[in-house]
């Protein structure tokens, strides 16, 4: 009896182990080996450029893989963020093809076989470096109508500076502006300014700032402005400002100095302190200027007055 026992436990625990290995046979058979196509996009670095050379089109950031391989290991391994380095050491002057093929591209992978790439080459644009000595030359910016600011005594340091880029662009340079954005504002006064230099696309200059220094040396005039006093308050019929207009004196550019639309733009207001009715009490005026103007001699304060017969509003 105890033998036969022992059998039946040895027999039952083969039909297990059969059973398990089964299984897995299935699994793999079906999750592992069954083989699928999946596409994913691969980040595209570059190296070996030579040095007298720059590339000026025709780089990919990312190329499309298809591949097959088992399903199960295939939709772990797309959803990696994968990078791979293209060899630009062979590139020439002019127009380069450079294959992206599966040697060039792609490590070996035993699980996988690479369907397609795409693009499967590139068309490498590259150009002779080269540097060249060139002049600045300043270009103003005003926001006010043209000529309505002129400059004198511009200097800049340096006056010149070496671009390097692309040979058939640098060649093409003569002088490189150096863009002078007019503050109005500064009228009358030295600037001094750091500008950053603008250049082509592929092209770096050395230095890539210039000091600029510069004067505004005319376009500017004199007048006299009367303005009616606006009081800043919920309710003005509350209040009574004395006086009620004020004379501003101003300057502005000549050429703006006949032009009602911008002069009208000037608004003088005062906003009243705290007052009990019939209390009266100066307040400093506030000016609202437009682009370009300024005063010359700021106007007295003013008196306000809350008239002592008027009701407040109660609130609801």
């Amino acid at each position: 009896m105890k033998f036969s026992r022992r059998g039946r436990i040895a027999s039952n625990l083969f039909s297990l182990v059969v059973a398990v290995l089964a299984s897995i046979s299935v699994w793999y058979m079906v999750s592992v080996r069954e083989r699928r196509e999946a596409q994913m996009d691969i980040i595209v670095d570059y190296f070996g450029i030579p040095a007298d050379l720059v590339v000026t089109d025709g780089l990919v950031n990312k190329v499309t893989v298809r591949l097959r391989g088992p399903e199960t290991l295939l939709r772990t391994f797309t959803r990696q963020r994968l990078v791979r380095a293209v060899n630009l050491s062979n590139i020439r002057k002019g127009a380069t093809t450079v294959p992206l093929t599966s040697e060039t591209l792609w490590q070996t992978v035993q699980s996988f076989e690479v369907v397609d790439i795409q693009p499967s080459r590139i068309v490498v644009q590259a150009d002779r470096l080269v540097e060249r000595n060139v002049p600045l030359r300043y270009v103003l910016d005003s926001p006010l109508r043209s000529d309505s600011l002129t400059v004198g005594e511009v200097g800049m340091d340096p006056s010149t500076v070496v671009l390097r880029g692309p040979e058939k662009i640098v060649a093409g340079i003569s002088s490189l502006p150096v863009t002078i954005t007019l503050d109005p504002r500064a009228a009358g006064s030295r600037v001094k300014e750091s500008i950053t230099l603008d250049t082509p696309d592929f092209v770096t200059a050395v230095p890539s700032a210039v000091q600029v220094q510069y004067a505004i040396t005319s376009g500017r005039t004199t007048l006299s402005r009367r303005c009616r006093i606006a009081l800043v308050t919920g309710n003005s019929r509350l209040y009574e400002v004395s006086p009620a207009e004020v004379t501003v004196f101003v300057e502005v550019p000549e050429a703006l100095s006949k032009n009602s639309k911008y002069l009208n733009q000037l608004e003088v207001s005062a906003v009243p302190p705290q007052l009990a009715p019939g209390q009266k009490a100066k307040t400093d005026l506030r000016l609202r200027l437009p682009e370009g103007m300024t005063v010359l001699t700021p106007p007295d304060a003013v008196t306000v007055t809350r008239k002592g017969d008027a009701k407040t509003p109660v609130a609801n």
